[in-house]
């Protein structure tokens, strides 16, 4: 292992990370004496951060000072591991230094689904009794559990006023500063933050091919350009080109939309996140063309990015490929299906406030936007959707196991990993009563080698297998079945909302310590797509040649 090779790249990317922390900075600086909130101010937890940030750059890149610049593939997956952690640690400090979480283990968790675009959450407004000032708990249960009871403390405390009226709770009492951050690392977790950073250093020798494929998406790593360096580039471009026309159309059809809001749902939707900055998610803009455009761009962002330049350059016939139709189909069925069990279901509020029968228009608007999030991974609600019929839960648990396209921003499987399952089954079935006959693994006209259809074996084992085991410990830690199944499948296919306790109209705040450690491991293994992190933890890896 070249260590010092190691130790000089990740100084660098953190001198580069700490760089993003001035955006936040401004931002606060812009809040607290421009535009004066009454919210929290958050200017000096940033350059706390900041400066914590320089201070490991500088010790990373001092015990790499030697380093000759040439790393291969074993150092590349600890590069990426190492970044993702240190980043998930460095983001979660703004966080604990302006006490918008005050423990340590729920800042990590809120900083790693930030950065996996998971988009859970454990903020949630702190109760008080009447009009006083002593808190008290929430008291949460699961309808299909109601021997189980969760009882748990909010996370945010409220804006008050001089005379003690509350003018702001939840996360919109959070600092304005600390809420675009939050929204930020989803955009910058989106394609990845060591591709970024691939885009600015100089040439990595042969190991920048490893940092772009072990951090990239789905069964095929594909290229778009002849240099790395150039790839990296070309997908940033396209990415924060599609942000702008994003935050456009979210301005031009909702004439209320501010914006800062614009931009903070614009770099949670598009990265497929799905944090949002008003209490109701999406729900609290009231405004059926600002949730298509939203539901558009989540489309967006779960296709392969590859595509978008296949198609600006002309080549049109790429949209007719197995992987782009397969997605395709799966979102028109797995709307349609949920659209028509919705259909004279009752419908909810987050705040769990009844909002009347579902009739075909309702139910296309909404079905439509949570099947979408859901299988996007977004994770954006404009309902309760703990509430729906049971049904419709389970064809949105299995649109959140199936994702998207390979090389997006999406989580899950991914469709094209479904699709070589499938043509390996038919080969298989076929080379049983035709032994002699001889079928090479294509996906359309490209052929896929026999280690690609392994490896997509062996990631579907590891998908069942862990989440067979993390379900079996989170009952352990007291977790329902209904709650404990579906969180895993939030947290491994980085969704942002479970059923049960873990519903949209409440929080993750409900878990454990331990529970809350055991989902922001679940994220990043989901979001670095289990292989890499299982190295991290093999023997052999770590044995000098």
């Amino acid at each position: 292992m070249r260590y010092k090779e190691v130790s000089k790249i990740i100084g660098k990317l953190l001198f580069y990370f700490s760089l993003m922390l001035i955006i936040p900075l401004f931002i606060s600086l812009y809040f607290q004496f421009i535009y004066k909130t009454p919210h929290p101010n958050a200017t000096i937890p940033f350059l706390e951060t900041i400066a914590v940030c320089l201070i490991l750059s500088g010790i990373f890149l001092y015990f790499g000072k030697k380093a000759s610049g040439v790393f291969f593939r074993r150092e590349s997956v600890l590069i990426v591991v190492l970044m993702w952690v240190l980043a998930t640690i460095i983001s979660a400090l703004p966080f604990y230094f302006s006490s918008t979480l005050t423990n340590p283990i729920d800042c990590v968790f809120e900083s790693m689904s930030g950065l996996t675009t998971t988009g859970a959450t454990v903020m949630c407004p702190k109760l008080y009794q009447g009009t006083s000032e002593k808190e008290t708990n929430y008291s949460v249960k699961n309808p299909h559990y109601p021997e189980k009871n969760y009882v748990f403390y909010g996370t945010i405390k409220p804006v008050r006023d001089a005379s003690g009226n509350i003018l702001y709770e939840g996360v919109e009492a959070v600092s304005k500063a600390v809420l675009f951050w939050r929204s930020f690392i989803q955009w910058l977790g989106g394609l990845g933050i060591v591709v970024l950073f691939l885009t600015v250093l100089p040439a990595l020798a042969v190991g920048g091919k490893f940092l772009l494929q072990a951090e990239m998406t789905g069964p095929v790593k594909e290229t778009i350009a002849p240099r790395i360096k150039e790839t990296a580039s070309l997908l940033w471009k396209l990415y924060l080109g599609l942000t702008i026309i994003e935050v456009f159309f979210l301005i031009l059809t909702n004439e209320k939309m501010q914006i800062m809001d614009a931009f903070c749902i614009t770099f949670s939707n598009l990265s497929t996140g799905g944090y949002a900055i008003r209490n109701d998610s999406i729900a609290s803009y009231h405004n059926y063309i600002t949730e298509w455009v939203i539901i558009v761009f989540m489309f967006i962002g779960s296709i392969n990015f590859a595509l978008y330049f296949h198609c600006l350059r002309g080549k049109f016939y790429k949209i007719y490929e197995p992987d782009f139709i397969l997605y395709v189909a799966v979102v028109v069925i797995g709307a349609a299906l949920v659209v028509y069990k919705l259909i004279g279901a009752r419908g909810y509020s987050l705040d769990g406030v009844s909002t009347g029968v579902y009739n075909l228009s309702s139910a296309i608007r909404e079905g439509t936007f949570q099947a979408i999030s859901a299988q996007s991974s977004t994770g954006f609600v404009t309902t309760d959707v703990s509430k729906w019929p049971f049904s419709t839960q389970m064809f949105m648990l299995l649109l959140m196991f199936i994702g998207g396209m390979s090389g997006a921003t999406c989580g899950g499987i991914k469709t094209s990993r479904f699709y070589i399952l499938y043509k390996i089954m038919k080969n298989k079935i076929e080379e049983i009563f035709r032994p002699s006959t001889v079928r090479l693994l294509k996906v359309g006209k490209k052929e896929i080698p026999t280690s690609t259809g392994i490896t997509v074996l062996v990631f579907f084992c590891l998908v069942a297998f862990f989440t067979v085991l993390a379900t079996v410990l989170f009952v352990f830690a007291q977790i329902d079945s209904e709650t404990s199944f579906s969180s895993v499948a939030c947290m491994l296919n980085n969704i942002g909302f479970a059923f049960g306790a873990g519903g949209p109209g409440t929080s993750f705040a409900f878990m454990s310590s331990f529970s809350k450690l055991l989902s922001s491991f679940l994220m990043l293994l989901g979001r670095l797509e289990y292989f890499i992190i299982i190295l991290i933890f093999a023997p052999i890896f770590w044995k000098i040649k």
